[in-house]
């Protein structure tokens, strides 16, 4: 098979399409033709040096695509079935991938196959965050900065799913892409008294916050109330922590959850935004995409350009 890997750390120029062997499947794992990958922040931190594990690695940590074989397994195993998920933070720029059973999920009818691959990374953390960290429930008030975002775009949706009112932050030209998820107010954050705004919109300071992006973390600790619980999935120094609570986690692999997720899909609840599609033969110019910042949702990359195409893409 052909994989992209990177040999060597530095700018989206190490990354090659090499020849590999496919992937043997071990004790309770699934072999998956890769039909498209989602590109996140990770990616371009693992591939400047923040990946531990040994060169060369493949990049990628989430996908959509088709199982390969009689598996035995369920159902949603069979051969050809179309299944995305998160086998970890590498190993998805490939044509085949290995995915532990449990870190699988079938694809929900309504949500385009290639655009599924953009959803486990980011969905299950904005998930997470918003239902285990926040414990958001209807009548809550909650505020999500950098919500035009990968992790930002789901948790507006999912918040609002569940009752909540969702104060946002984004900058101009995200506004009414974020007011049609169903935000309430929408504040620019590029504007430095936006903290004092969040506050003013939430009655003197914010009770529950999820801080998406890590240039919104000191803005959100200002436009938190005092003790209030601010859950995080960016890992740096936190501010004013002896007045908050900061709650940072990762979000966690796990297919049953990506099927919890699925009725809202289905029904048009929470959907997908995606900012651009890639040819893998681009995956230089989709890191840098990423890199710039202010992305609208995600941005995915296409593998296998003879599924796209049985896919209708």
């Amino acid at each position: 098979m052909q994989a992209i890997t990177v040999s060597e750390f530095g700018g989206p120029e190490v990354m090659r399409v090499t020849e590999m062997p496919i992937p043997t499947p071990g004790p309770d794992e699934i072999l998956v033709r890769v039909l498209a990958a989602g590109v996140g922040p990770w990616d371009v931190y693992l591939r400047e040096g923040g990946w531990t594990g040994g060169l060369p690695y493949v990049p990628g940590g989430e996908f959509a695509g088709v199982v390969v074989g009689d598996t035995g397994a369920d159902a949603f195993l069979d051969d050809g079935a179309p299944v995305y998920g998160y086998p970890g933070l590498t190993s998805c720029y490939a044509q085949y991938v290995t995915c532990p059973v449990e870190q699988l999920a079938p694809i929900p009818a309504g949500l385009p196959m290639i655009d599924a691959a953009a959803v486990p990374i980011d969905g299950l953390t904005a998930e997470q965050g918003i239902t285990d960290v926040l414990a958001i429930a209807a009548g809550d008030r909650v505020l999500i900065t950098a919500a035009a975002g990968g992790v930002g775009h789901f948790a507006v949706q999912i918040a609002r799913a569940l009752g909540a009112e969702v104060v946002a932050t984004g900058s101009p030209q995200h506004h009414d892409f974020l007011h049609k998820l169903g935000a309430a107010v929408v504040i620019d954050h590029t504007r430095p008294d936006w903290p004092d705004q969040a506050r003013a919109a939430l009655d003197g300071g914010a009770q529950r916050v999820l801080a998406c992006a890590a240039p919104t973390l000191a803005g959100a600790a200002r436009a938190a109330a005092d003790g209030a619980i601010i859950a995080t999935p960016v890992h740096a120094e936190l501010p004013d922590a002896g007045r908050v609570n900061w709650q940072t986690y990762n979000g966690q692999p796990r297919g049953s959850r990506l099927i919890r997720l699925a009725p809202w899909f289905d029904d048009g609840t929470i959907s997908v935004e995606i900012q651009a599609r890639y040819d893998w033969e681009d995956a230089a110019r989709a890191h840098r995409a990423v890199a710039e910042g202010h992305t609208r949702g995600k941005i995915v990359l296409i593998v296998d350009e003879d599924l796209a195409a049985a896919a209708g893409v």
